[in-house]
């Protein structure tokens, strides 16, 4: 039973990464920015670049991280006891630092925005500030 947090972790990680990719799928539908491309892409990484995946197979790779990060991050607040709207602030920035930290895998593609489209970096940041919003409003504690 003192493991049911877990269990938090991974449904708060699948539902913030599904609309998160929601998200960025629209804005990329919307206004031509690759920004679902760039959150789908493994060019950068050895060894599983070396396939083509299929859009939903590239989708539960997302969400696989998703609920790493997300699960993570529970656990980070239950150590340091975090509470009320702290939680929301906390994980706005954390994943809004997150999104900047990765911003710069742009440059190992020519599918994704470039690391000078301001713009794409906007949609993106907002989007890994949603991710964070979601997380916060599923972790905050019930009254």
């Amino acid at each position: 039973m003192s493991r049911m947090w877990i269990w938090h972790g991974i449904g708060a990680g699948i539902i913030s990464g599904i609309l998160l990719g929601a998200f960025l799928w629209a804005v990329e539908e919307q206004s031509g920015r690759r920004v679902y491309t760039l959150l789908m892409n493994v060019d950068y990484i050895p060894g599983v670049n070396a396939f083509t995946y299929p859009a939903s197979v590239e989708f539960l790779f997302h969400l696989i991280v998703s609920v790493i990060l997300a699960t993570i991050l529970l656990w980070l607040i239950r150590r340091m006891r975090m509470l009320g709207n702290r939680i929301i602030v906390w994980l706005v920035t954390v994943n809004t630092l997150i999104g900047a930290l990765i911003w710069p895998v742009t440059s190992f593609s020519g599918r994704t925005p470039s690391p000078a489209d301001w713009v794409s970096l906007a949609w993106w940041l907002a989007g890994h500030a949603l991710y964070g919003a979601v997380l916060g409003w599923l972790f905050r504690e019930k009254d």
